[in-house]
């Protein structure tokens, strides 16, 4: 629908035209984009967190079978602490993500990516204290897909509300 202002027939000029357009959804676009950044960031999370899940249960069924008793006793207390963080992170990732797509709650969607972020340190930091740990593996594997994507989501989510609150002020 068009405002009453931009249906004169007198020439309008360019500012007021960029004003009623930004006032009737060029925000909106923005705040659309924001939003699938954000949810595509969890997503990543989520299926990171899924990724790491999968190979530590594998590693934790596996570990006697694959190296002598004293090295996998060593082992195994870092498996176990990958196997429940980022079971953690699977699913306050996808619990965020559900959340942010369809805008039920918004304290839950970012508590949960919270949780989500908070997991994904906890991975990244197993990974940094586990014997034979490599910087960048740690890294490129844990903290970039389980740390930071979670918190740009978060962050997003969280600035955004944040703006549209401050907005209707």
């Amino acid at each position: 629908m068009i405002p009453q202002r931009l249906r004169r027939r007198k020439p309008v000029s360019h500012n007021a035209v960029n004003s009623e357009l930004h006032e009737y959804g060029l925000d909106s676009d923005r705040a659309i984009v924001y939003a699938l950044v954000a949810g595509t960031m969890m997503i990543v999370a989520t299926l990171g967190s899924l990724i790491v899940f999968i190979l530590s249960v594998i590693a934790l069924l596996g570990v006697y079978g694959w190296y002598p008793l004293f090295v996998a006793q060593q082992w195994f207390i870092y498996d176990e602490l990958f196997t429940v963080f980022s079971f953690l992170g699977l699913v306050f990732g996808a619990l965020a993500t559900a959340l942010m797509f369809s805008e039920r709650s918004f304290w839950g969607a970012v508590a949960s990516g919270i949780a989500c972020t908070l997991s994904g340190a906890g991975v990244f930091v197993v990974s940094l204290i586990q014997p034979m740990a490599l910087l960048w593996q740690a890294i490129s594997y844990y903290f970039l897909p389980l740390f930071m994507a979670p918190l740009i989501g978060t962050l997003i989510t969280y600035t955004k509300k944040a703006k549209k609150q401050n907005e209707t002020k």
